[in-house]
C-alpha cells in the first residue's frame, strides 16, 4: 500500500507548488499586502501543523483479514488476506468504540459509488453477499464444533454473511465483489481521504486568489472611471468662465 504519509508530504508538496504558481499568475492583481501575505499563510500554517501531528499519531499496521476457514481436528485453519492499515484492523465483533468492521466498509462503498441493488431481495438471482464469519470465529477463537453450531448447522443460509445490497447478474454472482475489492478499497480510502482535505484547500486558496482579482479589477475600472470624468469637469468650468 501507498504510506498515507507520503500521500501527505507529497500532497503538501503539490499544494505549496500550486499555489506559488497560481500567485505568480494573478501577481498583477494581488496587492502587496500584509493581510494578504497573512491569509495566505494561515491555511498553509494550519496544514503544515496538521501533517506534523499526523507523522508522529498514525499508527501503521500490518493487518490480515481471514476470509477462508475450514475445520480441524482440535482447531480452525485460516486463509487470510494481508493489508496495511494507518486507521486500524477491520474489527467484526466490535471490540472499541471506534473499530471499523467489513459491513462499515460495505457502506462506505455504498456512498462512494451507490448502485442499484436496494430492492435486490426481490430480483431473480437475489444480493451479492459476501462472508465475514471466518473473521469472527477467528477473532473469538472459536474451535469448529462452536463454528458449526453457529454457522453451518443453522437453517439460514446468509448467517455470517453481509448484505451488498448489489444485485446479482446471474446466479454465479460473477458481478459480486470480493473481500480483496473491499480490502483494497479500503486501503485506497485511506489515501482519498488525505487527497480530499488537500483539494478542499487548493480549491479555497483558488476562490481566494480571485475574490482578489475581481477587487482588484473593481478598482482599477472605478480610478479608470473617476480619471475620465476629471478632464470633462474641468472643461464645463473653463467654459462657465
Amino acid at each position: 500500500m501507498f504510506s498515507v504519509i507520503t500521500a501527505y508530504y507529497i500532497c503538501h508538496l503539490l499544494l505549496s507548488i500550486l499555489c506559488l504558481l497560481i500567485k505568480i499568475c494573478f501577481k498583477v492583481y494581488i496587492p502587496a499586502k500584509t493581510y494578504v501575505k497573512i491569509l495566505e499563510f494561515i491555511p498553509y500554517l494550519i496544514l503544515t501543523c496538521h501533517v506534523i501531528y499526523m507523522t508522529f499519531t498514525l499508527n501503521h499496521e500490518y493487518c490480515d483479514f481471514h476470509h477462508v476457514c475450514y475445520g480441524g481436528v482440535e482447531k480452525m485453519h485460516y486463509h487470510s488476506i494481508p493489508y496495511d492499515s494507518y486507521t486500524g484492523c477491520l474489527d467484526e465483533i466490535g471490540l472499541s468504540d471506534d473499530s471499523i468492521s467489513l459491513g462499515d466498509i460495505n457502506i462506505k462503498y455504498y456512498d462512494a459509488f451507490g448502485n442499484d441493488g436496494e430492492d435486490c431481495e426481490n430480483t431473480e438471482y437475489g444480493c451479492c453477499r459476501i462472508e465475514n464469519r471466518c473473521e469472527v470465529s477467528y477473532e473469538l477463537n472459536m474451535s469448529f464444533t462452536e463454528y458449526q453450531k453457529d454457522y453451518i448447522l443453522k437453517e439460514n443460509e446468509n448467517v455470517g454473511k453481509i448484505n451488498t445490497y448489489i444485485t446479482k447478474k446471474n446466479p454465479n454472482g460473477d458481478n459480486c465483489l470480493t473481500h480483496n475489492d473491499y480490502i483494497n478499497f479500503y486501503e485506497d480510502q485511506q489515501i482519498y481521504d488525505v487527497i480530499f482535505i488537500y483539494s478542499l484547500a487548493f480549491d479555497g486558496y483558488i476562490v481566494f486568489y480571485i475574490v482578489l482579482a475581481c477587487i482588484d479589477c473593481c478598482k482599477d475600472k472605478h480610478e479608470f472611471e473617476k480619471v475620465q470624468q476629471t478632464p470633462s469637469d474641468n472643461t464645463q468650468e473653463k467654459g462657465r468662465v
